[in-house]
Parts: C-alpha cells; structure tokens; sequence
C-alpha cells in the first residue's frame, strides 16, 4: 500500500508540474478585449479614449504587465497592432487603427521567442526596424515578397521562412548566427550527430534520428558507437576513450561537474533526455578553458536549441518523464523537467533484465542466492532527476541564465535471518546536485564577457549490517566543486579572435567509515585551490580553408604551491572540395580520480570512490596527446580517419580495478597508448550505412613492480561499431551492434593456484594481463514511429538489446573462498536479451 502511495504522489506531481505550465504560460500571455482594457483604463487612470467601436471590436491584444504606466501599457498594445495613441487632452486620448498595413512579426525559429530589431528592407531602403514584440507595420502597398531582413545575430535562409497569419500577422521565423558554425559533416553516423572542423563531435538529442538499441536520445550511451570509445562492462558508468578509465573524461553540464553520470548504476544516463541540449564531445586538441578529463571532454549545454513542441510526456518500461518549457514574458522563460523510475510498482523485462546485469558479483547477488542461514525477502531500488534552467535578457541584449540539476538513485534491500526472522535493512545512496549561474554581455559585435559561477555536490553512502552479526559499517564518499570564472573574448578581425580568461576552483573530497563490533571509525578529508589563467588565439583564413586554435592554460595549484602550463593546439585544413586534414595535440592536468579500496564497497555496486591528489600516494595525472587525422567527404560517402599516440604518467594502481598481484597494491606508473580509428559511412535515400574500427596498443609501465610492462586493462586490440537506419518523417529503423576483441585477464596457475596455503594463503598468479577474453560480439535493434496531429505529435517504438541473447563474458578474474581453501572463478556475464518500450505524447 505504502508503494502504491508513493506512486500516486509521484503522478500527481508530474500532473501539477504540467498544470502549473499550463497556468503560468496563460498569465503570462493573457489576451483581452481591447474594449474591455481600454474601459479598465478609464477607470484605472481617470481618463477617456475616443475611438470608432467597429475599428477594434474583437480585437484580442496580450495584457500588459500590471506594473507598467499607462504611457508604457499604450506603448506595449501599439507593438502588438498598429495604432495611434493621440492626447487631445491630459484626460482625453483618441485611437486610430490603421488598417492600410502589413503587420511582420519575427520569431527565434528555434526558442520561438520574438525578435527585435529586425531591419526590413525593400528597394535597397530601410523601411524600419521590429518593435520590442518583434513586429513592424509597412504600407499594404508594398509587395512583402520582396521584402529583406538582417539582423547581427540571426539570418533569414529564405526557404525557411514560414508566412502565416498569426492576429493578422505574417509570421518569419529567423535562424540564429550560431547555426552558421561551419559543421564538416552534418550527419555523422544519424541525424542530430555533426562532426565540427576541429575534429570534435556535437550531439543535439532533440535533432535524432536512431541508434541501435535506444528508444531515447541518451546522449552517453550513443557514445559506444563512436569510434575510440568502449564500454566493455555495458554501462556508461565505465566509459573508456582510447584506454582511459572513466574518471578521465571530465563531464560538465553546464559548466558543472557532473560526479554520477547513470541511473540504474550505469544502464541509463542521468541526463534527461527530453530537455533541450547541445553536447560536445572531444578526444583532443580541446580549448583551454577545460580542466581536467586527460581522456576526454564531454561538454553539455542547455541552451541555443530547442523542440519543436513546449511539453512532453513520456513513459517507458523504467520511468516517467515530463518536460515543460513556460515563456515567461518575452524576456524570460524556464524550462522544467522530471523523471521518476516505476521500478518500485513494476519489475518490467527491463528493470529485471538491468537487475541481473549490475548486480552480479555484489553483496546482493550473493544474499538473492542465498544460503542455509539467510536470504533476503525484498529489494527496491529507485531513481529520479529533476532540473530547472531559467534564461532572461535584459534590454541592453545582456542574459542571465540559472540551472539547476538533481540527480538521485537509491536501492534498499532486507536480509532476513530464516531461523529467528529477524530483518536488518541495507541502504545505498548516491546523488549529484549542480547548480551554475552566467551572466554574459556584449560589449560591441566584436567584444563580448561573460561571469559564472558553477558548483557540484555528490555524495556516495552505503550502510550494510547482517543478521549474523552485529557488525554494522557506514561508508560515504563526499565532493564539494565549486568554480568561479571570467572569460572575455574580442574579435580583432574576421580572421583573429582572442579569448582569456581566469578560473578559480576549490575541491573538497571527504571519504569516511565507520565500523562497529569492533568500533573503527576512518575520515579523510581534502582540499586544494587552484588559479588557472587561460589564453586562446583563433585563426581563420579569408578562404575558410585554415583554421587553427592555439591556447595555453597555467594551472596553480595552492596546496602544492605547483604551476604546471598546459598548451593545446587544434589545425585544420581544407585542402580541397572533400579532404580535409586534422593535426591535433594538447597536455593536460588532473587532480581528481576513483579508486578502489575493497571490491565489496558500497555493497559492491558502486565501489569506486573519489579522491584527490596529494603529491605522495596520489600525485597529479598528467596526459600528453599527439593526433593527424584526415576527412573525406563526397556523394554520400565519408571516410574519416585518426592516428594518435597518448602517455598518461602519474596514474595510481587503485585506480585501475585490478583483480590480480596488483589488487590491493597503492603504486603509481604510466600508460601509453598508440592508436587508429576509421569511420566509413554512405547514405543511399533514407538509407544510412556506417561502420567503424580502431585498433591500439595500450601498456602499463610500472617501475616498482615486476614485470615492469604488460597489458593495459582497458587495452581493446580491436573493436568497431556497425549499423544500418531506415529514416522517414514517420517510422525510423535501425539496426547494428559492436564487436570488439576481449579484454586482457590474468589467469592463475591451475597446478598449483593456492601459495602457502597453510600459513598465508594466496593466489598464485601468473603475468598480469597475459590472456584475453573471448572476442565480444551484440546486436541491437531500435524502431519508433510517429503519428503527427494538428496541435501534437505522439511517437512510440521499442528496442531490444542483445537481440540474439548472445552470451558474452564482459569480465573474469579469481578470488579465494572464505575459507580461503579453495579458488572461485567469478565469470561476469553480459546483459541478456532484454527489451524496451515507450510512447511519448508531445503538445
């Protein structure tokens, strides 16, 4: 019953979220009689207004606001049609409405706001500029088809202009400049996926065409299908960018951190995939202004576009998502949404198909199977994200954005003891909350600054006690990011910009455990500041064929009284109609990693934990990367290529996940990774044919154990990404997969796999990383379909991972039972057959 509660509480919220939308909206866009206004005025303001009945009966205007003076509301009803307010006397006031004109009104085409100080052009003359509202009154006489508009930030593509009578309004809606950044390719592997010219991938969600496997635009889960990039436990809580550990892509949501990127501990994103998103995504060469992520960049902003519809539902076999988009006033809007999992009203194929893949090897696994002592009667596990974003502009052009984003997951179980009945209830905990303030103004069109302030509070908590003890443990790991920055950037010609900047950053990691019967109780906390001043020169040739981006960034790192320079370059060159060469590299710097103390923490679900470097155990990573990469582009073919070399030095063994020699050792060493990727892509009609393939050679160096050399764990020889997609305006299909070879493992010597069994029992394994895995093979399948109405539009489809059940071992390694007298194979298993559906109703 307290379930059933607790979900209908849920549904209510989402059902007041969408009312309050609805409310909000219609105050802020109330229309009225402008009759029954001018009346309201009269009496408001002891005047009288003399027109001709007929001339504005049944006309509807939008309320000004209530704060305005009368001269102010007169002027706010006079940009909405076109008439003339005269004083005849202080009391006194004539209306004209003239008929004998065109009303232009301008919209934002992608935040359907309205535009002004649109210039209008006709004949080579200005006719005039759009008002506030984004309108403007011309003769009738004027032929409106030949008209012209300009404006600095948007542009008119022609065929894009939408004419239709909106309160006898012919409507344009205009592109912002932002849309004019030259993308090199515009489809790269679906719609909604650009590959820019400095090599770098921009995602926009809500432009998506289909990915095998996904019924939403998850944004980090497409990732697996981009050449470089590997998830080889299935989850994008471990996203490995040429070798690297997940802890080294740096992930910001609006200039903050995220710290949990998952739901479901990796098997969806916690980014919610309705809200209005443009992700970058960089594996080298990057700008200056970033910190952090030695392996890459993963860059996700709220804004410059937007959906076609203002609210969204959605439901599928693990959540309700609810979007809404309130404009405000003209100035401002804000955009709202939520989504709550139903894991806790129902174990749908999905949820018990993600259940048996993130739990294997966990404490719980161990209490489902149970044994002659205890089990465990129930297990729920929920997650939820909310995120509020506001945006206002002031007159001046000046914008003040405010985001917010909530991200929890939570999973309780009890474990039972069958003898006495006695119930002890386990807990596990982990959240990310991120907040960022910007205020951005533009000095002239050539000089423009920008302020803000990010912050980012994660927190980690497990609490575990068992019926056959009294032994309780408590353990959190806790980390406070908190940012402030200023960036200025000025254009001293169309083919020099300078950007500079300074970032101050101060991290607080905090890792602690409490234990009783016996009573231990470990804290560590952590600080450290650092200033970082950043500079950046673009180039852009006068034939567009050069562009290059040179930075340095100096980080100084307080605690450790430290400057370390970080230079980066990115050169591009079009060296005709399709080729088009890369030359990338960069050094980077960072502070922060995960390590693994137990491979049971956190009930063995989410064991690793964050830390920050210290210059003694942990030092400061730090990354070197070297790229040439090329572009071909013509009649529907692509071919895209990268070869790359990487050392990452500093890395701590903790880091790593080892499972062998190296498990419970504290050592630094290095990685050096030299690589190749390829794309081969060709479009045939609504046909879209893409494969990928890279190969490395990925090597750990540690001085201070022996062998000195072997086999990264995250080295993939080979692996490649495959698919086909079938694309209307209505039914999209699209089927694929990934193969890569299996990752490297340690096995034991069976002849004699215990030393000194009787005295101190240990594994007696062989060279660490010497054998592989079997070879990794899945295929996926995705179909959706969409029925457009007038006013709405409801899409619905389903997908199948693993569509044919293919059995595949993600991970393998050895551990000593408990009585530490014989050898267990832990053989990790990859996720089964497991299908997904949704319907989403957009108005």
């Amino acid at each position: 019953m307290m379930i059933k509660n607790k979900f209908r509480l849920n549904s209510f919220f989402v059902v007041i979220l969408i009312l309050i939308s609805y409310n909000m909206e219609a105050q802020s866009q109330e229309k009225i009689e402008l009759v029954v206004l001018l009346s309201e005025f009269e009496d408001e303001y002891a005047v009288s207004f003399n027109y001709l009945y007929d001339d504005l009966v049944n006309t509807e205007v939008i309320r000004p606001p209530r704060t305005n003076s009368l001269a102010e509301a007169l002027g706010f009803i006079s940009n909405q049609f076109p008439l003339k307010f005269t004083y005849i006397s202080e009391s006194s006031i004539s209306v004209n409405y003239n008929k004998t004109v065109h009303c232009l009104s301008f919209y934002n085409a992608r935040t359907r706001k309205s535009i002004p100080g649109v210039e209008v052009i006709y004949d080579n003359q200005t006719l005039g500029y759009s008002n506030p509202m984004g309108r403007i009154f011309i003769d009738e006489s004027i032929n409106a088809i030949k008209l012209q508009f300009a404006h600095p930030n948007y542009y008119d593509t022609g065929v894009n202009s939408s004419i239709q009578n909106i309160d006898s309004c012919k409507t344009f809606y205009l592109f912002p400049e932002i849309e004019l950044d030259e993308v090199l390719i515009r489809e790269y592997l679906t719609k909604g996926i650009s590959l820019n010219p400095d090599n770098s991938l921009k995602i926009i969600p809500q432009e998506f065409g289909v990915l095998p496997g996904l019924i939403n635009a998850d944004v980090l889960h497409s990732l697996q299908y981009v050449s470089g990039i590997v998830n080889m436990d299935e989850t994008i809580a471990q996203i490995n960018v040429r070798g690297g550990t997940h802890d080294q892509n740096l992930v910001l949501w609006n200039g903050s951190r995220m710290y949990q990127t998952g739901h479901f501990f990796g098997m969806i994103s916690a980014i919610n995939p309705l809200i209005n998103h443009k992700i970058k995504v960089i594996k080298n060469g990057s700008s200056a202004f970033y910190n952090e992520g030695v392996s890459s960049v993963i860059d996700i902003s709220s804004r410059e576009h937007s959906q076609e519809f203002d609210r969204n539902l959605q439901l599928d076999f693990l959540s309700a998502n609810a979007y809404a988009l309130l404009e405000l006033n003209r100035k401002s809007n804000l955009q709202v949404a939520l989504r709550r999992s139903l894991t806790d009203v129902w174990e749908s194929p999905t949820y018990n198909g993600f259940t048996d893949k993130v739990f294997q090897n966990t404490e719980i696994q161990d209490l489902l199977q149970g044994d002659n002592n205890r089990t465990t009667t129930h297990q729920e596990l929920q997650f939820f994200d909310v995120s509020l974003q506001y945006d206002y502009e002031f007159d001046s052009g000046d914008k003040l954005n405010f985001d917010v984003l909530a991200i929890q997951n939570e999973l309780t179980f009890d474990e039972v003891l069958e003898t006495t009945q006695e119930q002890k209830r386990n807990d596990f905990k982990q959240g990310n909350f991120l907040a960022n303030l910007t205020y951005k103004t533009d000095w002239s069109d050539k000089h423009s600054s920008s302020i803000a302030f990010n912050a980012s509070f994660y927190e980690l908590e497990a609490f575990n006690q068992s019926v056959l003890s009294n032994q309780e443990l408590l353990q959190t790991n806790q980390v406070v990011d908190l940012k402030f920055s200023l960036r200025d950037s000025y254009r001293f010609s169309e083919h020099f910009t300078l950007n500079s900047g300074y970032q101050f950053s101060e991290v607080g990691v905090t890792n602690n455990s409490a234990v009783t019967s016996p009573e231990v109780i470990l804290r560590a906390k952590e600080v450290l500041r650092t200033h970082s001043g950043v500079g950046e020169l673009t180039y852009i040739s006068k034939d567009e064929k050069v562009m290059t981006r040179v930075g340095v960034r100096a980080n100084y790192y307080t605690g450790f009284d430290d400057v370390r320079w970080e230079p980066r370059f990115n050169f591009s060159y079009q060296a005709n109609r399709y080729w088009r060469w890369n030359l990338l590299g960069e050094i980077k710097n960072q502070t922060l990693t995960q390590v693994i103390d137990q491979q049971q923490d956190f009930l063995g679900v989410e064991k690793r934990r964050w830390i920050l470097a210290d210059e003694e155990n942990f030092p400061i990573i730090n990354n070197k990367q070297i790229e040439v990469g090329f572009n071909f582009n013509k009649k529907g073919w692509l071919f895209q290529g990268s070869l790359y070399h990487k050392i990452v030095e500093s890395i701590s063994s903790g880091s790593q996940g080892f499972q062998n020699q190296l498990e419970f050792l504290q050592i630094s060493g290095d990685y050096e990774v030299t690589g190749f990727e390829v794309l081969v892509q060709k479009r045939i009609h609504d046909f879209n044919f893409w494969v990928n393939f890279s190969v490395m050679e990925n090597t750990y160096d540690f001085n201070n154990f022996s062998p000195q050399q072997f086999a990264n764990n995250f080295e993939i020889t080979q692996s490649s990404a495959f698919g086909v997609s079938f694309t209307t305006d209505q039914l999209k299909l699209s089927l694929g997969g990934r193969y890569f070879a299996g990752r490297p493992t340690t096995e034991i010597d069976f002849q004699n796999p215990i030393l000194t069994p009787e005295t101190n029992p240990r594994l007696n394994f062989l060279s660490p990383n010497e054998s592989n895995l079997e070879d990794y093979l899945q295929i996926n399948f995705t179909a959706t379909y969409q029925f457009q109405l007038s006013k709405s539009s409801i899409r619905t489809g389903f997908s199948i991972l693993n569509l044919f059940n293919s059995n595949n071992l993600t991970q393998q390694f050895f551990r000593l039972n408990d009585s530490n007298s014989s050898v267990e194979n832990v053989r990790i298993q990859s996720l089964e057959l497991t299908p997904n559906a949704f319907i989403s109703i957009q108005f």
